[in-house]
């Protein structure tokens, strides 16, 4: 059963892996697996078979290698966009059309195997998105040498985002576009969340400009490499693009756009960042200063 939930635990971080783009992760960090490309979205057309293929390298320079075993699982979102592998039905028939031709092998170190596969798609399959895991694991006991064995236990994650032709629908809604006005500390971000209304998964994308209040040169700026976050059907997912290195004391010009199925949604707004320590000492001085003045005007009656 422990060995089960590290097994599911290692997947959920490798899914998360794929989404957020990062590249590579394992239990052990001597014994690390790649997966390369972490995802890909794929065309489908009913009554034809789609042939696949994505690598999965070994890169430790010792006498490990793993043998792994593939399995198909189905890939969807709950309300707060976190990963379940749960048969939601409408999207997930795509399990049941995939075969894995290399399912099981072995893995030597500094050599990469590369998983095929192929998706038999029904003639009656909907229109629209379909969505699936390949899981690549491995808890199986390998011999590095005379009398030594280790325990590998690993998995990793691709994930097949996949659109089958036909009459889709594609459409969304922002539920709210937003970046703050006034910070005490932190970074300046906007914050987008947005919902898919369509049955097939969309891109959104995602800018974020800061100015100084009183100049066009921007001192951050995402434009050429804009935040992109895919959002499966009838599912809503938030995204931020932070500054990190927000200073900590300044005002700033800052637009922030969301753009999702042709449709841009813009934020533009004055951000004050100020410490609290040091609006306190402001709202001090100028009670100092009204105080004096009244009391100053108070001593010219007497």
């Amino acid at each position: 059963m422990q060995q089960k939930r590290k097994l599911i635990l290692a997947l959920i971080i490798s899914v998360f892996a794929a989404l957020t783009p990062m590249a590579v992760f394992a239990e052990e960090k001597e014994s690390s697996f790649q997966i390369s490309p972490m995802n890909q979205k794929v065309a489908l057309t009913p009554g034809e078979r789609f042939y696949g293929t994505f690598k999965v390298t070994n890169p430790v320079s010792n006498e490990y290698a793993f043998p792994y075993k593939t399995s198909i699982v189905p890939f969807t979102v709950n309300d707060d966009y976190d990963v379940i592998f749960e048969n939601n039905g409408d999207y997930n028939q795509i399990v049941d059309w995939i075969t894995i031709e290399n399912a099981t092998g072995v893995v030597y170190p500094n050599e990469t195997e590369i998983i095929q596969f192929y998706i038999d798609v029904p003639e009656t399959a909907p229109a629209g998105g379909q969505y699936a895991i390949i899981n690549v694991s491995s808890d199986n006991q390998a011999t590095v040498g005379e009398g030594i064995n280790i325990k590998a236990e690993y998995a990793i994650a691709h994930v097949l985002y996949a659109e089958v032709a036909g009459e889709t629908v594609r459409g969304g809604e922002f539920n709210s576009v937003s970046v703050p006005g006034f910070l005490f500390s932190g970074k300046i971000a906007g914050t987008a969340s947005i919902k898919n209304t369509g049955n097939v998964h969309s891109d959104g994308t995602y800018t974020l400009q800061v100015f100084p209040l009183f100049s066009k040169e921007e001192v951050f700026t995402n434009e050429e490499d804009p935040t992109t976050n895919t959002i499966l059907p009838e599912a809503t997912r938030t995204t931020v693009v932070t500054w990190n290195e927000t200073p900590a004391i300044g005002i700033f010009h800052v637009i922030f756009k969301a753009s999702f199925e042709g449709i841009d949604n813009i934020v533009d707004k004055i951000v004050i960042v100020c410490p609290l320590w040091l609006l306190l000492l402001i709202f001090l001085a100028i009670f100092l200063i009204i105080f004096k003045i009244l009391w100053g005007k108070k001593k010219e009656k007497k």
